[in-house]
């Protein structure tokens, strides 16, 4: 299901930054009467061009209660990128958030060598204009390509959910990743039915939410190759390879132990293709979802929670995500 169609109440901002890069894939924190929101700015042809080898630029927007834009600042990554290899062609994908009141980034830094893609996991701290304090966090799994994992901020202690199925959760301590079991004794669960096809992994941060956490993720999957078909040659469809790899969307309810309790049915918010949602926001009745369209549209959709619930609230065993 569509958000933007099925919801009776929603209001769609559209987010805009100076620059000629496409932009997508907003990141969104609140603090007291404003908002924070991180925006990517990509290169529509990567490598090409007059950007440097650059595929990612970051900016930091800070707008009021109404998301009228205050302030705009393109993020310096300079001097990390020189610093570090695995960080010189950007940091894509960044999910912001406040840890001992300060703001952080979590990017997936990228390093290309001509055909073969790097991605490592870096942890920044925002400073005046510019990210500092790099921690690279190297791949839990031995992966070369890693994206994509939630922060959740507890009290002062920083967890790092890596995937939801199968299920991984770390704490972040001194630099290094511990998995959460050698910290609490026990290994967290996930008591929802797994997804056939790639694995659940991260979109937005984890949200307080009740007794618990609430966040988005999602599960990329291919179109069928009847549907690639008919894009491609019946009935040719300008955006084909944006819909080839279809992204559904689910809320999922984690409880305060990391245990997975409940899983929305699937939705996607306006696009059956490529988008992606990194950021969620729950202040009273009203939540705001952030997500990129097309890797060229970033967006904000505020809704009513409860009617949210009633349109994507209920998991495959029929059990419904009530309100926190």
């Amino acid at each position: 299901m569509k958000l933007l169609e099925t919801l009776t109440f929603s209001e769609r901002r559209v987010l805009s930054i100076p620059t000629s890069l496409h932009c997508c894939n907003p990141s969104l924190v609140r603090q007291q009467d404003e908002w924070k929101v991180l925006i990517r700015a990509l290169d529509p042809e990567p490598w090409a061009g007059n950007h440097g080898g650059l595929s990612t630029e970051n900016w930091l927007l800070e707008l009021d209660d109404k998301f009228n834009i205050k302030n705009s600042v393109k993020v310096d990554d300079q001097n990390i990128r020189s610093q570090h290899a695995e960080l010189v062609n950007g940091l894509e994908d960044g999910r912001i958030f406040f840890w001992n009141d300060e703001l952080w980034g979590l990017f997936s830094g990228f390093r290309r060598n001509q055909k073969t893609f790097f991605n490592t996991m870096v942890l920044v701290r925002y400073h005046q204009g510019e990210w500092v304090d790099p921690v690279l966090l190297s791949s839990p799994t031995g992966a070369t390509r890693e994206k994509n994992w939630m922060p959740c901020v507890m009290g002062q202690s920083l967890f790092l959910v890596y995937s939801v199925d199968p299920l991984r959760v770390y704490q972040y301590i001194d630099g290094k990743l511990v998995p959460i079991d050698r910290i609490w004794g026990q290994y967290p669960q996930n008591s929802t039915a797994s997804l056939a096809g790639s694995m659940i992994s991260g979109s937005s941060t984890l949200v307080p939410w009740g007794d618990g956490f609430l966040a988005v993720v999602h599960h990329r999957r291919k179109a069928t190759g009847i549907r690639k078909l008919v894009m491609k040659y019946w009935n040719p469809d300008q955006d084909y390879q944006l819909r080839k790899v279809l992204f559904d969307h689910y809320l999922i309810h984690f409880d305060c132990r990391f245990n997975v309790v409940r899983r929305s049915l699937p939705f996607s918010f306006e696009f059956d293709g490529v988008e992606f949602c990194s950021g969620l926001h729950i202040g009273g009745d009203r939540v705001f979802m952030s997500y990129g369209v097309k890797d060229r549209i970033p967006v904000v959709l505020e809704t009513n929670f409860d009617e949210l619930q009633a349109v994507v609230g209920w998991d495959e065993r029929g059990n419904r995500v009530g309100r926190g």
